[in-house]
């Protein structure tokens, strides 16, 4: 959720979508961009066929068993990500006695690729510290994604740079700005940033706020290219 003035291409307003098997969805999209919270009830099934979209997913309340392309993970709350490429088939289901949340950054924008990992699924790259925060990271070709802890008191300067940057409250709240539109993002509160619009974050609050940021392509670990006439493995 976002509160603010007004909607604005940095801070959309979310699309409540309602699937056929009863599962219910928050969309937000900017472009060809769309970050979707869908919430499963105990053992809902989302069952895709392939699309033109690559989709890259991370289970943030609950647990979900997820197949790819045949090839099948349970997945905890912030532990593990899948990585499906266009045209992959993807299969979701809550097999826990519990609500689950799952996000998904659906994308297809002319000109990209989106190469999966081997296996489709990623495990956490590294955890540290980072401007006061504790970070964790998973990477893959095109997409960087990094869970942050925003301490009581805690900021991101305002700052500028040639990656897009997408981000998602998961708890508690915190002021987001970008290109000097400032709002407040709860739980689902989510923004876009495109590349060289400034953006920096804040958290006043007495209480510790968690958010998912989004980097394409990856920008704090970068996937060195090839030599020239290797392909990627």
């Amino acid at each position: 959720m976002t509160t603010g003035v007004r909607e604005t291409p940095f801070f959309p307003a979310a699309d409540a979508l309602l699937h056929e098997n009863g599962v219910r969805s928050d969309s937000y999209r900017r472009d060809d961009t769309e970050v979707r919270l869908s919430y499963l009830a105990p053992g809902a099934v989302l069952d895709e066929a392939a699309t033109a979209w690559a989709r890259v997913g991370i289970v943030v309340r609950g647990e979900l068993a997820v197949t790819v392309e045949g090839v099948t993970k349970s997945m905890t709350a912030e532990h593990d990500v899948f990585v499906a490429p266009p045209g992959a088939c993807l299969s979701v289901t809550n097999t826990s006695a519990e609500e689950t949340v799952l996000l998904e950054i659906k994308r297809d924008k002319p000109g990209e690729s989106y190469p999966a990992p081997s296996g489709y699924f990623l495990e956490p790259l590294e955890s540290r510290k980072f401007v006061g925060m504790d970070v964790t990271f998973f990477l893959a070709d095109w997409i960087e994604l990094m869970l942050a802890n925003i301490p009581a008191g805690g900021e991101m300067p305002y700052h500028k740079h040639s990656h897009e940057q997408i981000g998602t409250c998961l708890e508690g709240r915190y002021e987001m700005t970008v290109e000097g539109s400032r709002h407040e993002l709860l739980f689902g509160g989510t923004y876009f940033c495109a590349s060289q619009e400034g953006h920096g974050a804040a958290n006043p609050h007495t209480a510790v706020a968690r958010s998912l940021n989004i980097f394409i392509p990856p920008r704090y670990h970068r996937v060195p290219k090839p030599a020239s006439g290797q392909e990627d493995e």
